[in-house]
């Protein structure tokens, strides 16, 4: 083997056993414990090994290395869509409280609002013309990765406002994300590449539907091969040809390929299956190595130097979080009676998804070479954005902590040992065999 092929191969090996080392459930403890995101304890490494790999002196991620990794890069973002369509379970949204889906629409289209008009002014500020698609496109990828919450430690919440209330919060972090890849499809409908591209000419009307069929088809297909698995092993190894099959279909057609599979994930969860449980258990298990060499393959096109990215990420973590906070306002008037304070509720959703960086590099691959330098400053946006929201919200819970608002742990209820029996009152009286002195005997 050539020299230059072995670098790349035994980087890429040490990359995935690093993936897998921090996929494990002691380094998820730790996480849960502190409450942070794996954007913060594994994914800022992970991208910066990848600006590292990627030096020509390293010569491990380079340009036809990169290209050669496509097909693999789609398989990461197919298997994202997955797990985020299989959070849509009828089932389950039947049990939540009426009053709660308000709650998640405002939290998720909100911060939608603010981010695409602030992101919007700030790209004008930059120079980039409005009169262009490119721009409202830009605007509403933005808006995309400001919709989903990054999923909330459940041991310290609870702690804070109870198991109730961290239920619904749960809840609301975990279907965001469908709103982001709703948005996501959207772009990816209206603004297609170019005919030369795709080879296809169709309206949007006919894109849409193209969407919605294929991920329906691509659903079923996936039901009844898992329907054949007989173990875990066989599941897992048809579940990964069914994901590298959807992945592959929607690329070639240049649709957004984790909202094809998403819709393919929903279908699924809705579907009878026999261990839908086991099923999630095996996707999430297997996220979080794909996710790290996600964001590997991701780093070595960062370029977090650029003055734009961080001008851009300013607005977009400002305008974020300035959403997640007023949603809540409004949320506390029409949600649960249970729902925490909207301070509380904002705090909870203010860090940024993981996810959002997968909904960015998603839409980055419909720009299909057009636009280079706008990709790479939203990209910028998205990931020192998640970074910073981090900083934001540390300092907001230190200063809560300061003066003893809201962030005050809820006592475990205690269990008092239970009362002595009392006599009971019609018992018998005990009589004394004891002589008593009368009155007056001295």
């Amino acid at each position: 083997m050539p020299p230059d092929r072995l670098r790349v191969v035994v980087g890429l090996a040490v990359a995935l056993g690093l993936a897998v080392l921090l996929a494990q459930p002691k380094v998820k403890a730790l996480e849960q414990r502190f409450g942070v995101t794996v954007l913060i304890s594994a994914g800022v490494p992970f991208l910066a090994m990848g600006a590292i790999f990627s030096l020509d002196s390293v010569g491990i991620l380079t340009p036809q290395v990169l290209l050669d990794l496509k097909p693999a890069f789609e398989f990461g973002l197919g298997w994202v869509g997955f797990v985020v369509g299989l959070h849509f379970d009828v089932r389950k949204l039947d049990a939540l409280p009426a009053s709660l889906g308000p709650v998640i629409v405002l939290e998720s289209v909100v911060p939608m609002l603010t981010t695409a008009g602030l992101c919007a002014m700030a790209l004008l500020g930059m120079g980039v013309p409005w009169e262009r698609n490119a721009f409202a496109r830009d605007a509403l990828v933005l808006a995309a990765c400001a919709a989903p919450s990054a999923p909330i430690s459940m041991e310290i919440w609870e702690r804070r406002v109870g198991r109730k209330a961290a239920r619904m919060i749960d809840e609301v972090t975990s279907l965001d994300e469908v709103t982001g890849l709703a948005l996501l499809g959207v772009i990816a409908i209206l603004f297609r590449p170019e005919n030369d591209t795709t080879r296809w000419v169709l309206p949007s009307s006919a894109w849409l539907l193209l969407t919605l069929g294929l991920g329906g088809v691509l659903g079923i297909v996936t039901y009844v091969l898992l329907r054949g698995a007989h173990n875990a092993a066989e599941e897992l190894t048809l579940l990964l040809g069914a994901v590298a099959l959807s992945a592959g279909v929607a690329g070639y057609l240049a649709l957004s390929v984790p909202v094809v599979c998403a819709i393919a994930g929903a279908l699924l969860a809705n579907l009878p299956i026999r261990d839908l449980e086991g099923l999630k258990k095996t996707l999430l298990d297997v996220e979080r190595p794909i996710y790290l060499i996600f964001l590997l393959v991701v780093g070595a096109t960062w370029r977090p130097l650029e003055w734009q990215g961080w001008l851009l990420a300013t607005a977009f973590v400002l305008a974020r979080v300035a959403g997640k906070r007023l949603g809540a306002i409004w949320s506390k008037r029409v949600g649960p009676k249970e729902l925490p304070s909207a301070g509380m509720l904002a705090l909870a959703l203010a860090p940024q998804s993981p996810s959002s960086i997968v909904l960015m590099v998603s839409a980055a691959t419909l720009y299909h070479g057009y636009g280079l330098e706008r990709v790479r400053w939203v990209i910028n946006a998205v990931i020192i954005g998640g970074v910073l929201t981090e900083v934001v919200v540390r300092i907001l819970e230190w200063r809560r902590r300061r003066v003893g608002v809201d962030l005050t742990p809820i006592p475990p209820t205690r269990v008092l040992p239970p009362d002595p029996p009392k006599p009971q009152a019609d018992a018998a009286p005990v009589l004394s065999t004891t002589p008593t002195t009368p009155e007056g005997s001295a």
